[in-house]
């Protein structure tokens, strides 16, 4: 499983990439809830009840109401939805729950062999039992492919943000 920190960094990282500074308040003050989701130890099995994504999408729901909280809205949104990715490629979460309650996961790896050979696994889906979801454990190099995609997901909000900034202006 992916550790505290890099449920914390990854988040912070990727909205420091692409928010605005006005921004920076709710980022910092609303950090601690990129945690929140492994609460779900306490009241189901982890990985369950908040590590899906119906989550992030009913509080990006509530953004498009509620026009004057739709900052803090949208990156407690951005927390959810990223301890579920990092924890996607970290052993499996039940990324559809309540709706289908298969685990589903990414195993995406490099490794080298003591024969100089390059092992490239990437594997994604839904396993038949929950035995996959490692609940417990150390960052796996899965961990690390996962915090790559977010940061490259912001990355590429940057550029389509500046894109439309120079057309606007």
């Amino acid at each position: 499983m992916a550790n505290w920190a890099i449920h914390l960094i990854v988040p912070l990282l990727a909205l420091l990439i692409v928010s605005r500074r006005e921004d920076m308040k709710y980022i910092l003050l609303l950090l601690p809830l990129a945690l929140v989701p492994d609460l779900d130890t306490f009241f189901t099995m982890h990985r369950v009840l908040l590590h899906n994504i119906f989550l992030p999408l009913i509080l990006l729901l509530a953004a498009m109401l509620f026009i004057d909280k739709r900052k803090p809205l949208i990156i407690t949104s951005v927390y959810f939805a990223s301890h579920a990715l990092l924890d996607l490629f970290a052993g499996g979460v039940m990324l559809f729950y309540p709706v289908y309650d298969r685990p589903a996961f990414v195993d995406a790896s490099l490794s080298f062999t003591r024969t100089d050979q390059i092992n490239w696994v990437f594997e994604y889906g839904f396993s038949d039992n929950n035995q996959n979801m490692n609940a417990y454990g150390y960052i796996f190099d899965n961990a690390g492919a996962g915090a790559l995609v977010f940061i490259l997901l912001a990355g590429i909000c940057v550029l389509y943000r500046n894109k439309f900034m120079k057309k606007e202006s």
